[in-house]
């Protein structure tokens, strides 16, 4: 009972925290996810001083720009490895394999959702799917290295 209370969330803690550091690492790694996070706070701090100087409120537009963003990395961080963690605790799944690869898989499926399947994927946009996608790998993986072989919970015949 004590892992569930504090091991668990310690590691989606420490997952969503190494994620953020892959983010960033993807950032520099991958030149158009770079250009994708740096120019568009670049652009939104420029948008909300603009707005600022001609005299008009920016607090809207940032809440606007900020919540969006905190729903993307919600999304893209916390999401896919909190979903698949439960999983593995529903469906007592102790890979690391399938840990990483299915948090991966669904932080990739952000952009793919909302590119809505229209059209093909752009050589920009597919590298920066293959940046988010070793991005919840490396979240996922992070997870079940603190969790470990426990996080598919314990089963009956051990318990017995």
């Amino acid at each position: 009972m004590l892992r569930w209370l504090l091991l668990i969330p310690f590691a989606l803690l420490f997952a969503i925290g190494a994620g953020l550091f892959a983010l960033l690492f993807a950032g520099v790694a991958s030149p158009d996810l770079g250009l994708l996070i740096g120019g568009g706070f670049e652009r939104l701090i420029a948008v909300l001083f603009d707005q600022a100087e001609r005299g008009f409120d920016p607090a809207p537009a940032a809440e606007a720009a900020f919540s969006l963003l905190g729903r993307l990395g919600f999304a893209i961080l916390v999401a896919p490895v909190v979903l698949v963690a439960i999983g593995s605790e529903l469906f007592r799944l102790r890979s690391g394999l399938i840990q990483s690869g299915l948090t991966g898989l669904l932080a990739a499926l952000l952009p793919l959702a909302m590119l809505g399947l229209a059209r093909s994927p752009t050589g920009a946009e597919l590298q920066v799917i293959s940046a988010l996608f070793l991005v919840g790998a490396a979240t996922g993986f992070v997870y079940w290295l603190i969790a470990g072989r426990g996080a598919g919970g314990e089963r009956a015949a051990e318990q017995a």
